[in-house]
């Protein structure tokens, strides 16, 4: 017997794609790579970071297993954002609480994925044999909660909605959020890693409605990608069953104590935040004066782009950049992002290599 017999038929299919794939950031671990494609907030300092890490290394004793189901997170956590300790569930990045949400409550069933958006929802639906139905953003990107309504069937279990949406950048309607939340009658999950860079949170309004799981990420706006912890908010009844499938020991030390203290130090993050805000305008303008280039408005740290005019692809100019050192994200296979790329917002110096660079490739004979 092959192994490949030993795997259901289902994951194998999905499966068998990401056997084929390279993994994030693959290509750009060498030093002259400069890498804008995972949204990854760097302009946060450096050594401000490298030195609250130092202060967690005396903090805790690596030889102990971590505080169960993100214990010390969890109460950090909770006075952040002024939700009872019941209300909130920690992971291992909000990956971890987007795949229980499909093993607890999608299960074989049907999920909506609002799209095009963030990958994991369907993987973690079509992993855990779930069956996904995509439902997709009029043509200004925005949410039509009547579209998503319609969706809707005995069958479906579960709405994935992500706001600010990635990878449009554009955060939806609070009344078109609320109105799917109110008249679905179904689990929807609403994905806010980007929602500091943002208008507005519906994180307070989470614990109002029963179906409503909102998640939060350390990754962006604290910067804390490399060490993995994000949080859902909810139902305490919700909370109580998605940690009934959850590992006791899935967040580490580290990031639950690091989590503790960059909410400590939260002033500083939010200038970090507005830097972020700032150069994002910056970036845009630039991008707007390129020929053959059509940018979209942002609410998150990074810039969607559409090439346009001519028969140039957006994987062309992907792979010039890459050529040059610089890693985009192309998302011309979406649905609705023909033609599109993606580009974290860095700092000045990387946003400027990056426009120049742009521009050269816009040039280049097709």
């Amino acid at each position: 017997m092959n192994v490949s017999d030993l795997i259901d038929s289902r994951a194998k299919e999905l499966l068998s794609a990401n056997r084929r794939k390279r993994f994030y950031g693959e290509l750009a671990e060498t030093e002259s790579m400069l890498r804008m494609s995972l949204n990854e907030n760097v302009l946060i300092d450096k050594s401000f970071s490298n030195t609250l890490l130092q202060e967690v290394a005396k903090r805790i004793d690596a030889r102990r297993y971590p505080s169960a189901k993100g214990g010390t997170a969890l109460k950090a956590i909770s006075e952040y954002i002024g939700a009872w300790e019941d209300q909130i569930i920690v992971g291992n990045g909000s990956d971890e609480i987007i795949e229980l949400a499909a093993k607890v409550f999608v299960g074989g069933g049907e999920a909506i994925v609002v799209s095009p958006t963030f990958e994991m929802y369907k993987f973690y639906v079509s992993v855990n044999r779930g069956i996904v139905c995509e439902s997709l953003l009029n043509e200004g990107f925005d949410l039509s909660a009547s579209e998503v309504l319609s969706e809707v069937n005995e069958r479906t279990k579960a709405i994935f909605i992500c706001s600010p949406n990635n990878p449009t950048g554009k955060q939806f309607s609070r009344d078109e959020v609320l109105r799917v939340v109110e008249d679905s009658d179904r689990l929807v999950v609403l994905d806010e890693a980007y929602v500091d860079f943002a208008p507005y949170s519906l994180t307070r309004e989470a614990t109002k409605y029963n179906n409503l799981l909102i998640l939060r990420t350390f990754s962006k706006a604290f910067g804390l990608a490399g060490l993995r912890i994000g949080y859902g908010v909810g139902d305490s009844e919700m909370i109580e069953w998605l940690r009934a499938a959850q590992s006791p020991f899935s967040v580490n030390s580290v990031a639950q104590e690091m989590c503790k203290i960059v909410l400590e130090n939260r002033r500083v993050y939010e200038s970090f935040v507005n830097k972020v805000k700032e150069e994002r305008k910056y970036l845009l303008a630039e991008l707007q004066m390129i020929n053959g280039i059509k940018t979209f408005d942002s609410d998150a740290n990074f810039i969607l782009f559409r090439v346009i005019g001519g028969e140039r692809r957006s994987e062309d100019v992907a792979k010039r950049l890459m050529a040059a050192g610089i890693e985009v994200r192309d998302r011309g296979g979406l649905p609705m992002l023909s033609n599109c790329l993606r580009v974290t917002v860095a700092d000045w110096t990387s946003d400027q290599k990056f426009v120049k660079e742009l521009e050269k490739a816009m040039r280049e004979p097709q």
